[in-house]
């Protein structure tokens, strides 16, 4: 076994450091199931909070968190853009933009995109002179958002 493997090994706890959290976690702690993975997902956080370690959230797990709270647990984009906002303005969470990422929660709940295409428009507008190689036109009702067709492309 290899050293990163070693490290790996479930043990009693993290010494110290920033900890990536997974989307497992999230999931427990909206969703309050099961209940003994809820309460060590909340106690987490809270450690988080009151402690130095920060807890990361990353872009993909927030658009995976996005997309399981829509399909498998059906709730709007809007009701799921809320949970998310909430979860960035807990203390010791952490994004690595946060700008872009609460941009791209305000895309996905006011037009009909799915998460990444409205991430996608939120670093095109977050960029200047930036904008979107797509086929998908959805991305044209997105204000401040150029969509380029790939076949425009010399």
């Amino acid at each position: 076994m290899g050293q990163r493997e070693e490290e790996s090994v479930a043990g009693p706890g993290p010494t110290g450091g920033a900890l990536f959290c997974d989307t497992n976690v999230l999931v427990r702690l909206l969703t309050g199931e099961p209940a003994s993975q809820a309460d060590a997902a909340q106690a987490a956080l809270d450690a988080a909070g009151e402690g130095p370690a920060p807890l990361i959230l990353t872009d993909v797990v927030v658009a995976e968190l996005a997309y399981v709270l829509t399909e498998v647990y059906e709730l709007t984009n809007a009701e799921a853009a809320a949970l998310i906002a909430r979860l960035l303005d807990l203390p010791g969470v952490q994004v690595l933009d946060e700008q872009v990422l609460r941009e791209a929660l305000g895309i996905w709940e006011s037009v009909r995109l799915d998460f990444a295409d409205a991430y996608l428009a939120a670093l095109a507008r977050s960029v200047r002179d930036a904008g979107v190689l797509s086929f998908d036109r959805d991305f044209d009702r997105v204000p401040g958002v150029r969509r380029t067709e790939p076949s425009a492309i010399p």
